[in-house]
C-alpha cells in the first residue's frame, strides 16, 4: 500500500444516522413479518379433510410416520446399548 493512497471516508451527519436506522428498523419490521407467517403457516392447524378417502389416507400416512419414528427410536437405542455393552 503506498502512502499516497488514501481511504476517502464520507461524513455521516446525524440526518443520515437517523435515516439509516429508520431504513433498518423497517426491513426488520418486514423481516419479522415474514418470520410470523412462515411461522403461523408452519404450526396451523390441518384444514378437516374434504372427503372421506382423503381423511383415510391423512390418518394412514400420520400412522406410518409414527410407526417409522418409533421403528427408527428403537433401532437407535439398541445400537446405543451395544456401544455401552462393550
Amino acid at each position: 500500500m503506498n502512502m499516497n493512497d488514501t481511504v476517502q471516508t464520507e461524513i455521516l451527519t446525524l440526518e443520515d444516522l437517523q435515516r439509516q436506522k429508520a431504513e433498518a428498523l423497517e426491513e426488520l419490521r418486514a423481516q419479522q413479518q415474514i418470520m410470523a407467517d412462515t411461522a403461523r403457516n408452519l404450526f396451523a392447524p390441518i384444514a378437516p379433510a374434504a372427503d372421506k378417502g382423503t381423511a383415510i389416507m391423512r390418518a394412514f400416512n400420520t400412522g406410518m410416520a409414527v410407526f417409522d419414528g418409533v421403528m427408527l427410536g428403537v433401532k437407535l437405542m439398541r445400537k446405543v446399548r451395544k456401544i455401552f455393552r462393550r
